[in-house]
């Protein structure tokens, strides 16, 4: 079986292409530079932006389409156009192309940004969206226009993301700019140290979620929380990474009673598919084994 997946030459892409093609066959479409791709066996590369239409004819015709491409704040294009043509038009150019070819469904990779200031302890996907910045506007739209055509599709809001091929330099997600501080024994100011935390996912556990769809072979439209399960304190999560990195960096907490601690809910998802997602403590201690 085909999968088409968009910008499969950014972080997430590429770990969902290399994870995804040791057992189907990957269209893997980008925009970039061609130095900036690798070569895997199962994986055809095709160059085409996402912001014109996408009317290439694939042989055989890819049965689910898997949507990473993004622009968010750390992008080297991040304008206006940018955010909108990249997290509105591209989404729209792929619901063209799979309704035109009968694609089974459209996996969106959102992103929990489109809640924009969360005000509640616990966030579940009835939270209304309040104060988005650009990224969390233009995918909010993006998940809407999904709803709006006659497709199957799953939206999975998505926290920070762990990735294979992070590097020590990339300040994304949160979590691996505090690890590189971390492993290099520098002090660490955070707040809610005594929150609990699970704002995070590893692209392992996307792709497994990827494969368990395919399997059950589910037609659904419809949104979800994806994190992992069972979060844990902050402070616990912190105590791991020195651990297991040998570091004497110095933990200290900063007061600051506008900043609302949160843990994502991930019971619609466990509930309604019957899928629940990696616990906290052990999808960290799995990527800091990577990460040495």
């Amino acid at each position: 079986m085909h999968i088409l997946i968009s910008g499969a030459n950014g972080l997430i892409g590429s770990d969902l292409a290399k994870n995804l093609s040791q057992k189907y066959k990957i269209f893997a479409i980008y925009r970039s530079k061609k130095k900036d791709i690798i070569k895997i066996k199962n994986i055809k590369w095709i160059k085409h932006d996402l912001k014109n239409k996408f009317v290439k004819k694939l042989k055989p015709i890819p049965k689910f389409i898997i949507h990473c491409a993004v622009t968010h704040e750390f992008s080297k294009r991040k304008n206006i156009d940018d955010y909108f043509q990249s997290n509105v038009i591209s989404l729209k150019n792929l619901i063209d192309y799979a309704q035109l070819n009968n694609v089974n469904m459209i996996i969106n990779l959102s992103t929990i940004s489109i809640y924009g200031t969360v005000e509640k302890n616990i966030l579940d996907e009835k939270y209304l969206p309040k104060n988005q910045d650009l990224l969390g506007t233009t995918k909010l739209l993006a998940e809407q226009i999904l709803k709006q055509n006659k497709i199957n599709f799953i939206n999975i809001r998505l926290p920070g993301i762990l990735c294979k091929m992070n590097k020590k330099n990339i300040p994304r997600p949160w979590l691996n700019l505090v690890l590189n501080k971390i492993k290099k024994n520098q002090k660490i100011d955070v707040y809610n140290l005594r929150g609990k935390f699970n704002n995070v996912v590893d692209t392992d556990e996307i792709a497994k979620f990827i494969k368990f769809l395919i399997k059950k072979n589910i037609k659904i439209r419809d949104t979800f929380n994806f994190a992992c399960s069972k979060p844990i304190v902050l402070k616990k999560v912190l105590n791991i990474a020195k651990s297991q990195l040998n570091s004497k960096s110095k933990i200290i907490e900063i007061k600051n009673k506008k900043n609302n601690p949160f843990t994502i809910s991930t019971k619609k998802l466990e509930k309604k598919l019957n899928y629940k997602t990696q616990p906290t403590d052990i999808t960290i201690q799995k990527y800091l084994e990577n990460f040495i």
